[in-house]
Protein backbone atom coordinates (compact mmCIF):
# COMPACT_ATOMS: atom_id res chain seq x y z
CA UNK A 1 0.00 0.00 0.00
CA UNK A 2 1.53 3.17 -0.76
CA UNK A 3 1.16 6.28 1.78
CA UNK A 4 0.03 9.34 -0.42
CA UNK A 5 2.11 12.40 0.40
CA UNK A 6 0.77 16.12 1.29
CA UNK A 7 1.17 18.77 -1.12
CA UNK A 8 4.10 20.79 -0.38
CA UNK A 9 3.05 23.81 1.41
CA UNK A 10 4.63 27.51 0.57
CA UNK A 11 5.98 27.87 4.27
CA UNK A 12 7.68 24.86 4.04
CA UNK A 13 10.30 26.04 1.18
CA UNK A 14 13.22 28.32 2.18
CA UNK A 15 16.68 29.55 0.17
CA UNK A 16 14.12 32.41 -2.05
CA UNK A 17 16.80 35.19 -1.23
CA UNK A 18 18.91 33.12 -3.24
CA UNK A 19 17.14 33.57 -6.73
CA UNK A 20 17.19 37.00 -7.20
CA UNK A 21 21.15 37.48 -7.68
CA UNK A 22 20.93 34.22 -9.84
CA UNK A 23 18.20 34.85 -11.90
CA UNK A 24 19.98 37.85 -13.60
CA UNK A 25 22.64 35.06 -14.40
CA UNK A 26 20.43 32.54 -15.63
CA UNK A 27 18.75 35.16 -17.96
CA UNK A 28 20.91 34.12 -21.05
CA UNK A 29 20.12 31.02 -20.78
CA UNK A 30 16.19 31.41 -21.56
CA UNK A 31 15.82 30.95 -24.97
CA UNK A 32 18.37 28.12 -24.95
CA UNK A 33 17.33 25.09 -26.94
CA UNK A 34 14.08 26.80 -28.34
CA UNK A 35 14.59 26.21 -31.51
CA UNK A 36 13.88 22.75 -31.86
CA UNK A 37 10.27 24.11 -30.83
CA UNK A 38 9.06 24.28 -34.38
CA UNK A 39 5.23 24.84 -32.97
CA UNK A 40 6.25 27.90 -30.69
CA UNK A 41 4.81 26.46 -27.31
CA UNK A 42 7.21 25.86 -24.90
CA UNK A 43 6.44 26.85 -21.63
CA UNK A 44 8.92 25.87 -19.38
CA UNK A 45 12.95 27.26 -20.52
CA UNK A 46 15.94 26.68 -19.62
CA UNK A 47 16.69 29.21 -17.22
CA UNK A 48 13.89 28.30 -15.34
CA UNK A 49 14.09 24.64 -15.04
CA UNK A 50 17.86 25.33 -13.67
CA UNK A 51 15.90 27.53 -11.06
CA UNK A 52 13.39 24.28 -10.30
CA UNK A 53 16.22 22.17 -10.02
CA UNK A 54 18.00 24.81 -7.56
CA UNK A 55 15.18 25.19 -5.42
CA UNK A 56 15.06 21.38 -5.26
CA UNK A 57 18.63 21.57 -3.82
CA UNK A 58 17.45 24.36 -1.42
CA UNK A 59 14.70 22.08 0.17
CA UNK A 60 14.85 18.81 1.67
CA UNK A 61 11.34 18.56 1.45
CA UNK A 62 11.44 17.97 -2.63
CA UNK A 63 12.62 14.90 -2.93
CA UNK A 64 11.39 13.74 -6.62
CA UNK A 65 10.51 15.39 -9.66
CA UNK A 66 6.74 15.27 -8.81
CA UNK A 67 7.84 17.22 -5.55
CA UNK A 68 9.51 19.70 -7.78
CA UNK A 69 5.96 20.34 -10.28
CA UNK A 70 4.36 20.42 -6.88
CA UNK A 71 6.22 23.38 -5.94
CA UNK A 72 6.13 24.81 -9.29
CA UNK A 73 2.23 25.07 -8.85
CA UNK A 74 2.61 27.24 -5.95
CA UNK A 75 1.91 31.34 -6.45
CA UNK A 76 5.39 32.33 -4.23
CA UNK A 77 7.55 29.81 -6.48
CA UNK A 78 5.75 31.55 -9.70
CA UNK A 79 6.88 34.57 -8.48
CA UNK A 80 10.41 34.18 -7.11
CA UNK A 81 11.69 31.55 -9.92
CA UNK A 82 9.95 33.67 -12.74
CA UNK A 83 8.56 30.49 -14.38
CA UNK A 84 5.09 28.91 -14.95
CA UNK A 85 3.58 26.32 -13.86
CA UNK A 86 6.09 23.05 -14.77
CA UNK A 87 4.50 19.85 -16.40
CA UNK A 88 5.73 16.58 -14.91
CA UNK A 89 6.70 16.01 -18.71
CA UNK A 90 8.04 19.24 -19.22
CA UNK A 91 10.32 18.92 -16.41
CA UNK A 92 11.07 15.03 -17.35
CA UNK A 93 11.75 16.12 -20.98
CA UNK A 94 13.74 18.87 -20.05
CA UNK A 95 16.82 16.63 -18.76
CA UNK A 96 17.10 15.92 -22.41
CA UNK A 97 16.60 19.17 -24.32
CA UNK A 98 18.89 21.74 -22.28
CA UNK A 99 22.24 21.30 -22.58
CA UNK A 100 24.18 21.54 -19.12
CA UNK A 101 27.67 22.65 -20.71
CA UNK A 102 25.61 26.69 -21.23
CA UNK A 103 26.04 26.27 -17.55
CA UNK A 104 29.78 26.37 -17.08
CA UNK A 105 30.12 30.11 -17.84
CA UNK A 106 27.84 31.00 -15.62
CA UNK A 107 29.32 28.72 -12.68
CA UNK A 108 32.87 30.07 -13.30
CA UNK A 109 31.94 33.29 -13.60
CA UNK A 110 30.10 32.65 -9.59
CA UNK A 111 33.17 31.38 -9.07
CA UNK A 112 35.09 33.93 -9.20
CA UNK A 113 32.89 36.17 -7.04
CA UNK A 114 33.85 33.57 -4.21
CA UNK A 115 35.62 35.02 -0.92
CA UNK A 116 37.12 32.96 1.52
CA UNK A 117 34.56 32.37 4.84
CA UNK A 118 37.20 32.83 6.98
CA UNK A 119 41.27 34.03 7.02
CA UNK A 120 42.39 30.85 8.83
CA UNK A 121 42.64 28.36 6.71
CA UNK A 122 41.68 24.81 7.67
CA UNK A 123 44.32 23.25 5.46
CA UNK A 124 46.85 24.95 7.53
CA UNK A 125 46.01 21.72 10.07
CA UNK A 126 46.57 19.40 7.67
CA UNK A 127 49.40 17.20 7.45
CA UNK A 128 50.51 14.62 4.68
CA UNK A 129 49.47 14.57 1.17
CA UNK A 130 46.49 16.45 -0.19
CA UNK A 131 44.96 14.77 -3.16
CA UNK A 132 42.68 17.42 -5.40
CA UNK A 133 39.69 15.29 -7.40
CA UNK A 134 37.90 16.64 -10.42
CA UNK A 135 33.90 15.92 -9.23
CA UNK A 136 32.82 17.91 -12.32
CA UNK A 137 28.68 17.89 -11.88
CA UNK A 138 28.01 19.76 -14.98
CA UNK A 139 28.18 17.63 -17.63
CA UNK A 140 25.97 14.98 -15.27
CA UNK A 141 23.39 17.68 -13.94
CA UNK A 142 21.31 16.86 -16.36
CA UNK A 143 21.77 13.26 -16.87
CA UNK A 144 21.17 12.84 -13.07
CA UNK A 145 17.64 14.76 -12.79
CA UNK A 146 16.47 11.09 -13.64
CA UNK A 147 16.78 10.25 -10.05
CA UNK A 148 14.47 13.03 -8.48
Amino acid sequence: MSVKREKIKERQLQGFKYFKPISAMLESLHDASCERDKAGNRLLHMDQYISLILLYMFNPICTSLRAVQQASELKKVQRKLGCPRASLGSLSEAARVFDSKLMQDIISNLSEKLQPISSKSKLDNISGVLTAVDGTLIPALSKMTWAL
